[in-house]
């Protein structure tokens, strides 16, 4: 009896040190998004444009976000967020896309050790994208819709508050009325995270 008893206060000793911290936690990114977003067929049509496609070269921009999320357990966490694209992408002779998200996401968490995770995150995206147009036959307008997300990303900590982040996400498709046939938005990004 004895002996299961030490062998039990070791194990959960040796457990507890790959346990994370729960509670809730403020977050900041800064990196890169982009949209090799397609003029529709009939907006090209009106403007005279032949490239209707945005060069893969042009397609991306900086990107900023700030966050707060809540780490319920070892392997969940939930974040909400607002995430800021750099500036406009342009298409020669047609204008521009500009956007910027409120995003809610769910995060499924794999500690390695008690420095180093990894985790996988499904976000909902409300994307609010704004067209600026440089074609007398195309009018200025905004617009918005809801986009499913998916993302990798790693994190490591640097002490119990502090903890670096890096990600690889998609938003979901830009859907700007009369203008884009398709917008898939994603994003490279790093930052850091603090926890109460």
């Amino acid at each position: 009896m004895k002996k299961l008893l030490i062998a039990s206060v070791l194990i959960a000793a040796g457990s507890s040190a790959f346990a994370a911290d729960t509670g809730n936690y403020v977050f900041g990114n800064l990196g890169a998004s982009g949209s090799q977003w397609t003029l529709s067929d009939g907006a090209a049509s009106r403007a005279g444009v032949g490239s209707t496609k945005v060069n893969r070269d042009d397609a991306s921009d900086s990107m900023v976000e700030i966050g707060v999320g809540q780490r319920i357990n070892d392997n969940f966490a939930v974040e909400g967020s607002y995430l800021r694209h750099g500036g406009a992408i342009g298409l020669n002779g047609a204008g521009s896309l500009d956007y910027d998200s409120f995003r809610a996401a769910a995060l499924g968490i794999i500690p390695v050790n008690d420095k180093f995770e990894v985790y996988g995150k499904v976000s909902a995206n409300y994307l609010r994208s704004k067209f600026h147009s440089s074609n007398a036959a195309l009018a200025s307008s905004k617009d918005d819709t809801v986009g499913l997300g998916l993302g990798v990303g790693a994190a490591y900590k640097l002490n119990k508050q502090v903890s670096l982040r890096a990600e690889y996400e998609t938003l979901g498709n830009i859907e700007h009325k009369d203008i884009t046939d398709t917008a898939p938005v994603s994003v490279v990004k790093a930052g850091v995270s603090y926890q109460f």
